[in-house]
């Protein structure tokens, strides 16, 4: 049998380590762009957790932003990843007919995973 080359054993790794349901990943459905995309390995990553800055005018109280990071196989989602200012959801993993609503800052794709910075304000 023949070795892995380099691009091989990223293809492995990405589905044996990075997206492994036991590990660092869990089944999402991803919606974007008119497409859903059901049930695929996701690892979400949150990043920060901010209060949002007030303008002068503002009274709102209590809302934040918060910041996650989406990584999957990039095969995962068909078509043209998200880009800036699009909006994406993501089913909550506690109750999976709920979803998050984000606006997408950034996607990239590299060696077959796809990276999609992602932000919304709560409360």
């Amino acid at each position: 049998m023949k070795p892995l080359g380099f691009k091989g054993v990223v293809a492995k790794d990405l589905q044996g380590v990075f997206l492994n349901l036991e590990e660092f990943a869990d089944l999402h459905t991803v919606k974007y762009g008119g497409r859903v995309v059901e049930d695929i390995p996701v690892s979400i990553q949150e990043t920060e957790q901010s209060e949002r800055t007030q303008m002068k005018d503002d009274h709102a109280q209590g809302f934040f932003q918060e910041q996650a990071v989406l990584f999957c196989a990039r095969s995962d989602l068909p078509g043209k990843l998200p880009g800036p200012g699009d909006w994406l959801e993501i089913n909550s993993g506690k109750n999976p007919q709920f979803f998050h609503k984000y606006q997408v800052g950034a996607a990239s794709e590299e060696m077959g995973m796809a990276r999609i910075e992602l932000g919304r304000f709560g409360q």
